[in-house]
């Protein structure tokens, strides 16, 4: 059983840019929930992030890149079903409300589909954050608006650690257990790519010692069709010498 904590508040993103905001960026409200570990008075902490902004649209979000804190880098790696068209790339069209993210696509007509996403820090960091953008739903109709089929239903696990906080935006259920995945509250929600209204707000405190890595899986429950994809916001993390 995990020992996370589920919230319900009003949306709030981690991001750099938020669609049609133009406010600038400053450190999500949802970090201030969490009760950062006991530090000496003489320890160095300093937050750190990754940026997607300074990323070209278009290319590989997959390797180790370096974040704000010199010497410390962030190793991203994608296993399972990951043969998707544009996979893991930078994008700057608009997901789940900010306009510069990483994509992870699942593979169509393959039953089942899931990919596990892991988030790799070179020194032990606490208070990880970022955001996942989009995890929506839709039924695919005819012209009358019956339902043909199934047409994607994104699920997210958050795979480890086993303690985290999760606040959800107004379109999500779920805890992000295995047993009870961050999904749409039901099979028909989409969401417009302007709109936060399917994003779930993730915090890793990591405890005294922190923590090096962060894993979810992110997969489909059946057959699916329509190109269905998450979005995850730049990392903000708090590095401690």
């Amino acid at each position: 059983m995990t020992s996370h904590v589920d919230e319900k508040t009003p949306p709030r993103m981690i991001g750099r840019r938020a669609v049609a905001r133009g406010a600038a960026w400053s450190v999500p409200v949802v970090a201030l929930a969490v009760a950062a570990p006991a530090v000496a008075a003489s320890t160095n902490c300093t937050m750190g992030t990754l940026s997607w902004d300074t990323f070209r649209n278009g290319v590989t979000g997959l390797g180790t890149f370096a974040t704000t804190i010199p010497g410390l880098t962030v190793t991203i790696a994608v296993s399972g079903d990951t043969a998707a068209a544009d996979n893991a790339r930078v994008t700057n069209v608009a997901t789940g409300g900010l306009s510069q993210v990483l994509r992870f696509y699942d593979q169509e007509k393959k039953n089942g589909t899931s990919q596990t996403v892991s988030i790799t820090f070179s020194k032990a960091v606490r208070n990880v954050q970022f955001s996942l953008l989009d995890v929506d739903s839709a039924l695919a109709t005819d012209r009358r608006g019956n339902i043909t089929d199934n047409y994607y239903q994104d699920q997210v696990q958050i795979v480890t650690p086993t303690s985290w906080s999760g606040t959800t935006h107004s379109n999500i259920v779920g805890t992000g257990t295995a047993a009870s995945p961050y999904k749409a509250k039901n099979t028909n929600s989409p969401i417009d790519g302007s709109d936060a209204a399917s994003n779930v707000d993730l915090v890793f405190p990591g405890g005294t010692a922190g923590l090096t890595q962060v894993q979810f899986k992110y997969s489909q429950g059946a057959a699916v069709d329509g190109g269905p994809f998450i979005g995850m916001s730049d990392l903000l993390f708090q590095y401690c010498a």
